[in-house]
């Protein structure tokens, strides 16, 4: 059975509102590529979406966290927008206007928690499957787009132990970003398994199982 992480700890061993907010502007590179660039209309594997409509449910993931964090959700609720039609350069400003949007509900939080289909989560744990949504599908667009993202290791590093604490020994071999990378199925690395269904765990960490979390249900991008 995997070791299981310390569950307390400073709080920069966590992901933070601060960290959104950075993941977001680490998809600045993408804008280099023009609105009517054909690449964006490229598939973004592994996912079934184009460059464009990847970066678009990316703003739409964050504004339903953001939604579910601030009604304090105890389950289900509609998105706030879901494929809203606009030229891949305003879905990029609608990530930045969304991640600061959920960094500030998030902040709100404090020790109170809200409904995730993966859990009840808390704010750190919110902060993670952010980080998650922008950087790994941010990374699907990169690779249609023939661009280079940089993710911030930190921030990586801290999304892996918090949301991926399964993946966490690999941390200390290699860079956070291959291992966020590798744990949500996009790239191979070894001493990381390389699943396509992959979950994370968002409740506090004192609550885990020492398990790796597995989804049931397929998720909207395959």
């Amino acid at each position: 059975m995997p070791t299981q992480p310390a569950a307390t700890g400073p709080s920069e061993q966590h992901p933070h509102p601060g960290d959104v907010l950075a993941a977001a502007r680490a998809l600045a590179p993408l804008a280099a590529r023009a609105d009517d660039d054909e690449r964006w209309e490229r598939p973004a594997a592994p996912t079934r979406w184009s460059a464009a409509r990847c970066v678009s449910h990316v703003a739409d993931a964050l504004l339903l966290y953001a939604g579910l964090v601030a009604t304090r959700a105890t389950g289900p609720r509609p998105p706030l927008r879901e494929g809203r039609p606009a030229v891949p350069g305003e879905q990029l400003a609608d990530v930045a206007g969304a991640a600061a949007v959920l960094a500030e509900v998030v902040r709100g939080l404090g020790g109170g928690r809200a409904w995730h289909p993966s859990g009840l989560a808390d704010a750190a744990g919110w902060c993670g499957m952010a980080v998650t949504e922008v950087l790994v599908h941010g990374s699907d667009a990169a690779g249609a787009l023939q661009v280079d993202l940089e993710l911030p290791a930190a921030v990586c590093e801290r999304t892996v132990r918090r949301v991926f604490p399964w993946a966490a020994p690999a941390l200390g071999v290699t860079d956070p970003a291959a291992v966020l990378l590798a744990v949500t199925g996009r790239r191979p690395l070894e001493g990381v398994e390389h699943e396509p269904d992959w979950w994370w765990w968002s409740a506090p960490l004192t609550e885990w199982d020492g398990t790796p979390r597995r989804r049931t249900r397929a998720p909207h991008w395959r």
